[in-house]
Formats: C-alpha cells, structure tokens, sequence
C-alpha cells in the first residue's frame, strides 16, 4: 500500500479505536476478541442508510466517516472493511473472505457477505463484525469450537472441500448463517455485493429496516416495526409506535445519529409492516 495510503488508514484506525475504547497492543487473540466484542456493541449494524437512499461509498475514509464518525450504522461492507484495516495495521494480516448467506433457503446464494480471516500462533480463526445480531462477539476458530456467551454462540463446521459453514446456536437451536471458502478474492468482489446489497430492488438491506447492536449480555435488535431486546433470560419486545419512536430507539438503544425527518422517511416506509 502507497505510503499516502498507509498514513490514512493510521488515522482512520486511530480514530476507530477510539470511538470503539480499544488501546492498540500485540496482535494476540485476546486483543481481537476485545476488538470484535467492543466493536459490535459500540457501531451499529444496519440497513438505515440503505433505505435513506444515501451515497455509500466503499473507500475507507468514507466508510468510517458514516460508520464511526456519523453513527449512520452499516452491514458487512463497511463494518468488516473497518475492521480488516484495523487488524492490518495492528499486525494481524488479515485475508479477505467472501461468503454466501444461506438465511433465505436458497443452497447457492450469490457472494453478498464479506469477513476476514486471520492466523495467531499457527491457529486460523475468523473475524465478523458484520452479519448482524445472530453474527458472533468474538474470533470463532476453525477448529469447530463454539465461542461466544452460552445463550448465543457461533461455530465453524468443516463442509469438506475446502469450504466451511458459520452456523449459530441458542437455545438448543442450530441455524445455518453462511457457506465460504478459502480462495483469493479482491476489492471487486466487494464492490459487486455491496453494489448488490444496497442497490438490488430483490436485497433484503433495500425492503427491510434492520439494526442491532450486541451488548454484553444483551442484544438489541429492530426489524421494520418490531423491536426486540434478547437477554440470557428473557426477550422482551416492542411495537415501534410512530417516527419519534423509532428515532427514540435508533438513537437510545442502538446509538445512530438520525434526524426527525430521517425517522418520518424511515416511518413512512415501514408503516404499514
């Protein structure tokens, strides 16, 4: 990478680590654990941006402007670019990785996920700050183990022929989340799913209203008009009334910069879910 480009994703990640309250350190798995956990309770993940019909950009300093700076939220694109240039330039040389989300049923979905993987002390794990509030809050081994709380886990199982599956776990529940393989892939695969992803009229980010954040013991998660806050225990969910509610949630429970008439557009669009 030029050096001018170098010194730009210095600042960037500066700033990132930060917002999210991470010191920089030795690239160890305790240090990405912290990263993941930090990251995924503090950034929200969602489609509002998407549904605004706003500009997304995938160069660094764009996506960290709306992402960190802006608290506009983001998907997999953007929340996991974040985070592969955050574990560059902390040491980890992280390798991209495509996925195919298998949520909808379909057995070969197109490649519309990006994550990363990243190798500490001979031992492979992969990194996801981007799939929303089912994805994982730390690395996830490729050995198969489950990491996570005990209420809401993620594993890796071996397919065979080289490719793995993320699947999730809770409540005794498995749930297949996404198929990949190890294999090269580069800044145009990113390009054709985000383009994907936000542009598509059949994307799920373009006809659903969706954001979360994962909090230690608590995940808090909107879908169009149903807002639910899982714990350990307990799940408890809410109706979203009307655009001061929804922007009450977006702002207090799941920490997006929004304005009123961005809620009344947000509103008006899922009103009738």
């Amino acid at each position: 990478m030029p050096a001018d480009l170098l010194d730009g994703r210095t600042q960037v990640v500066e700033r990132y680590l930060g917002t999210i309250g991470v010191r920089p350190g030795e690239p160890t798995r305790e240090l990405l654990d912290e990263l993941i956990s930090a990251h995924v309770a503090t950034l929200p993940f969602s489609s509002v941006s998407v549904r605004l019909g706003e500009e997304l950009p995938l160069r660094l300093e764009s996506v960290a402007d709306r992402v960190v700076s802006r608290r506009r939220g983001g998907y997999c694109f953007e929340h996991n670019l974040l985070m592969f240039e955050a574990l560059a330039e902390l040491g980890y040389a992280p390798r991209l990785v495509m996925a195919r989300v298998l949520l909808n049923g379909n057995p070969h979905p197109g490649l519309t996920h990006r994550v990363s993987a990243v190798t500490i002390d001979g031992a492979d794990y992969l990194v996801d700050v981007g799939f929303g509030p089912q994805g994982p809050t730390a690395c996830v081994p490729f050995d198969g183990s489950f990491v996570g709380e005990p209420w809401r886990q993620v594993r890796l199982v071996d397919l065979g022929g080289g490719h793995l599956l993320a699947e999730a776990a809770s409540a005794g529940q498995h749930q297949a989340m996404y198929r990949f393989e190890l294999t090269q892939y580069g800044a145009t695969d990113c390009e054709v799913g985000h383009f994907y992803s936000h542009r598509h009229p059949e994307s799920h980010f373009v006809n659903t209203l969706v954001a979360s954040r994962m909090l230690p013991g608590q995940t808090r998660s909107l879908r169009n008009r149903d807002y639910w806050v899982l714990r350990p225990d307990e799940i408890a969910q809410a109706r979203v009334a009307d655009a001061a509610d929804l922007r009450r949630i977006l702002i207090d429970e799941l920490g997006f910069i929004v304005s009123e008439a961005e809620s009344a557009t947000l509103f008006t669009a899922i009103a009738g879910d």
